[in-house]
């Protein structure tokens, strides 16, 4: 009830003190244009509120409507972020204007200056406002299928000749079942992908939110990959129905791990599941790993399925490893250090789905708070991971800032 009463008062918050926005900026209009204004302005804003919470706590009823769930989480993160964004600026222009005052005092010239001031610092506030609602409206429509390639290049002094040059591309978390299938936008993504040219396909990991069968009207469209010597796939923690109800048992998780392996399959990946394979050209070998999901969490949320020693028993002893594992933790406590992989390939944090990312510039989001290694290119000595963004979304229906992602990996002897 706390929480509640909590979140009512910060929503009011939000709501009155962006509201002072509005009001500075429009004090000098015509009546009948200022009052549409703010009469809009507060309209808008309480009858979003007032509907995604009447749909949140009504969930259960409108359960199997996605265009009300995604209503109910697009309106009520967007305009939050838009009014919070606005009402950050304001309150930093407003300690500006706070010392200006205390240092200047008030004579009636200096007043009206400041008058300017908080005007000005106002519209820059809305605007900013309307940049965020602007690149969160792109990214829950087409923002979402802005795919992004990323061309990631790897020296190894230990990769045999015969593979320098090999061009591996990596896909992960695709959540097919978010898509409703719409088939139109990922078959541009293949296209893309086919376009590369490459010498091998890895899936690292969810194609599923929760049931095999959300992957079944897919297969025609992923058996269009091409891969001039093999595609692989790997499972992730949603793949064994991880988050569909908690009361899974380890038997319905392996079934549902199953059937979504069964589907990997009729797209011609071929799943690693704790094995390898040989990779083999012009006489020499790397081996290629595959383990089950392995996630870390305090709670023990993730299923920790992965075993690394088991996916190597047997193999032969290859100068160059490649392994695929779903949950980039796995990385620092299992692998780092501990064994011979030369070159991880995660996936899982889907980047946040929401930031700022411009490569090489900065990158800014919200998986920086739960995951160390949350995405692109890390390297601990000769061993390194890549934590690719992921294709597909999930609970948020969108990508603001942060595209959905292809990865070409481009391998080359030191």
């Amino acid at each position: 009830m706390l929480a509640y009463y909590l979140i009512l008062f910060g929503t009011a918050v939000l709501i009155l003190y962006s509201y002072r926005t509005i009001h500075v900026l429009t004090h000098k209009m015509l009546p009948g244009p200022k009052w549409l204004a703010r009469g809009l302005f507060l309209f808008v804003t309480i009858f979003v509120y007032a509907t995604t919470s009447y749909l949140a706590v009504k969930r259960d009823d409108f359960r199997d409507n996605q265009f009300l769930r995604d209503y109910t989480i697009i309106g009520a993160i967007t305009l939050s972020v838009t009014l919070l964004s606005i009402c950050v600026f304001q309150l930093l222009a407003d300690f500006v204007l706070l010392g200006r005052y205390i240092s200047y005092r008030s004579s009636r010239k200096e007043a009206e200056r400041e008058m300017t001031r908080r005007t000005f610092m106002n519209a820059i506030a809305l605007s900013v406002g309307g940049l965020v609602l602007g690149s969160v409206l792109w990214g829950t429509t087409k923002g979402k299928y802005g795919w992004r390639i990323m061309d990631n290049r790897l020296r190894f002094a230990n990769l045999p000749k015969a593979f320098d040059g090999v061009k591996i591309v990596q896909i992960s978390d695709l959540h097919l079942g978010s898509f409703n299938n719409n088939f139109e936008p990922m078959l541009e993504a293949v296209e893309m992908i086919n376009e590369l040219e490459p010498d091998y396909i890895f899936f690292t990991g969810d194609m599923v939110n929760s049931y095999p069968d959300e992957a079944e009207p897919w297969v025609d469209v992923f058996k269009k990959l091409n891969a001039k010597h093999g595609k692989y796939a790997i499972l992730g923690n949603h793949d064994y129905g991880w988050g569909r109800n908690g009361k899974l048992t380890e038997d319905d998780k392996t079934r549902n791990a199953n059937g979504v392996a069964e589907i990997f399959k009729k797209m011609e990946l071929k799943p690693l599941l704790n094995e390898h394979d040989i990779l083999e050209k012009d006489g020499e070998k790397i081996g290629l790993v595959g383990v089950e999901n392995w996630g870390y969490t305090e709670e023990g949320w993730f299923p920790t399925r992965g075993d690394y020693n088991k996916a190597t028993e047997g193999m032969e002893d290859v100068p160059f490893q490649i392994l695929l594992s779903h949950d980039p933790t796995h990385f620092d406590h299992h692998i780092l250090e501990k064994t011979k992989v030369d070159l991880t390939l995660s996936g899982h944090t889907h980047g946040g789905q929401f930031g700022i990312s411009i490569p090489g510039l900065v990158e800014i989001s919200a998986a920086k708070l739960f995951y160390e290694r949350y995405a692109g290119l890390y390297q601990e000595k000769d061993q390194y991971l890549y934590v690719n963004r992921g294709m597909g979304y999930l609970i948020f229906p969108g990508r603001v800032g942060m595209p959905p992602e292809i990865t070409l990996h481009t391998l080359r002897t030191a």
